[in-house]
């Protein structure tokens, strides 16, 4: 499970960079109508970079407990029940993320089946910035699974951020 816990922080900081690309496009598309000229099909970079991050960062907040979940009636729940509870919510996320990721890995197979080219400036075939999306829901499936599994076994579940540590939260 370190292998799947590296792999989810080394996809979360290609998220981070991706979202650093689009800043730099938007900054230098700014420059560029400045001058007078546009980036080609920045728009659509754009936003397959958005796609990029927020696919590639889904297991590293999983596996930091970034996510929003509802805990209110848990924390009603006795520790037993709830922890079962706990494991039928991770499995059932495991089953529906698996099903996404199949479906959307069959999109981007089909996207490079029919050499699908996207309509902007620049053709661009699509299975191509469709690819990181289809990795995420795919890693974001095993992070549930690995989540499940955990909480089977009694193990912790969320690595602690080193802010919580140090506020003693």
């Amino acid at each position: 499970m370190l292998l799947t816990r590296h792999l989810f922080n080394f996809c979360g900081a290609l998220a981070a960079l991706s979202l650093l690309g689009i800043v730099v496009l938007i900054l230098s598309q700014i420059g560029m109508r400045l001058l007078g000229s546009q980036i080609p099909s920045a728009d659509d970079f754009a936003a397959w970079g958005l796609s990029a991050s927020i696919f590639l960062a889904l297991p590293a907040a999983l596996m930091h407990g970034d996510h929003i979940r509802v805990t209110s009636l848990r924390q009603l729940m006795p520790e037993k029940p709830g922890h079962i509870c706990d494991i039928l919510a991770a499995g059932f996320a495991t089953l529906m993320m698996a099903w996404v990721a199949w479906a959307i890995f069959g999109y981007v197979h089909e996207s490079w089946t029919y050499d699908d080219v996207s309509q902007g400036i620049i053709a661009v075939p699509l299975w191509i910035p469709q690819a990181p999306m289809a990795f995420g829901a795919v890693l974001f499936a095993v992070a549930f699974a690995e989540r499940t599994l955990r909480l089977i076994l009694g193990l912790p579940v969320e690595i602690a951020n080193t802010d919580d540590q140090t506020r003693g939260e």
